[in-house]
């Protein structure tokens, strides 16, 4: 199906879900509508994988899921999902990322993560997306924890990366091209208690937002509460009817991912020049056009102490445009701009 918007026309930007294009992930709508405010042709090649592509101005373009295009080679995308060879070109950039190894099987995780002991680790698979299959071991971990870690990082992947957590905060650089477009702080799932509502009440009105929804189709994605979320509880000596204070966060997720039910904030404007400048030389290392450079920072707003957690060759778009909280960063007319799309 071919679309066009007549002379004149034009869609509100502002609309986060944009009318008979409901079932695509919403960053794939972002596109489309940027696309046909531009007045490019838009055609969907194929629903279910959120293809589609876009004529006009003489350029033909095809797109997958948003930020899936011809400029970046079919090797990039390999380096870049792979977390070992990722970190590697890294080093060899001058560009610091987490210690750590690569371990194949389970003895040899275990070996690594015993001589560090006394620290705090991240195991997780070397090919990994939202957050799967990642553990976070806190010092003097108990063999059975290290070894539950190791097992679930190696059931998604043939190699899992052991290595230092890496202390401060995580923020996702989004760029493309030649330049750091947005910044992202993803806060993980959370509700803040009134004093009156117990956590499963909170979680019900937080999912209440039209913005939450599921399966990346709306701008943020409801909190759940299965076995992960109740075991964070737990540990925190919680349960879900348990009613916090007022003014009190509580966290149901340790992991910050999006997909999981947390929280977008735009930082983009606070974020010190030096790490945008430094997103842009990570993407440009494995050169990659269209890029989500994960770095953890002790102070975003000062130049000082990073790590380079990892690249992400499909970021999503719909976090920089329409945030949980802050400005619309309005990244699909970027992807138009690098594409060769004037508007």
């Amino acid at each position: 199906m071919k679309y066009k918007l007549e002379a004149g026309q034009k869609l509100d930007p502002n609309e986060f879900i944009l009318k008979g294009f409901e079932d695509l992930e919403i960053s794939t709508q972002i596109v489309i509508r940027d696309a046909l405010n531009r007045g490019l042709e838009v055609e969907v090649l194929d629903r279910p994988s959120h293809f589609i592509r876009l004529k006009g101005q003489g350029v033909t373009r095809l797109v997958k899921e948003a930020s899936k295009t011809e400029l970046d080679s079919y090797m990039t995308f390999l380096v870049m999902e792979n977390k070992t060879v990722t970190k590697r070109i890294l080093e060899e950039s001058n560009i610091l990322v987490p210690k750590g190894t690569a371990v194949s099987d389970l003895n040899a995780g275990l070996e690594f993560l015993n001589q560090n002991s006394d620290r705090k680790m991240v195991v997780k698979p070397v090919t990994t997306n939202f957050g799967i299959g990642i553990s976070i071991l806190p010092p003097s971990s108990s063999q059975e924890g290290k070894k539950k870690a190791l097992e679930i990082a190696l059931g998604f992947s043939e190699t899992a990366i052991v290595e230092e957590f890496a202390e401060g905060n995580e923020y996702r650089f989004l760029v493309i091209g030649d330049e750091c477009v947005a910044v992202c702080n993803r806060i993980p799932a959370n509700v803040t208690g009134d004093g009156k509502k117990n956590i499963r009440e909170l979680i019900e009105e937080k999912n209440s937002d039209p913005r939450r929804g599921v399966g990346h189709v709306t701008p943020l994605e409801k909190i759940r509460l299965d076995d992960t979320e109740l075991n964070v509880l737990k540990e925190s000596g919680r349960t879900t009817d348990t009613i916090p204070a007022a003014g009190e966060t509580v966290f149901v997720r340790k992991n910050s991912n999006i997909s999981t039910g947390g929280d977008s904030v735009d930082v983009t404007d606070i974020a010190h020049s030096s790490y945008k400048i430094l997103a842009v030389q990570a993407a440009k290392a494995v050169e990659a056009k269209i890029c989500g450079v994960d770095i953890i920072v002790k102070n975003l707003e000062s130049e000082g102490d990073y790590r380079i957690l990892e690249l992400n060759f499909n970021p999503v778009l719909y976090i920089h445009n329409y945030p949980y909280s802050g400005k619309n960063r309005k990244v699909g007319e970027k992807i138009l701009d690098v594409l060769g799309y004037s508007s």
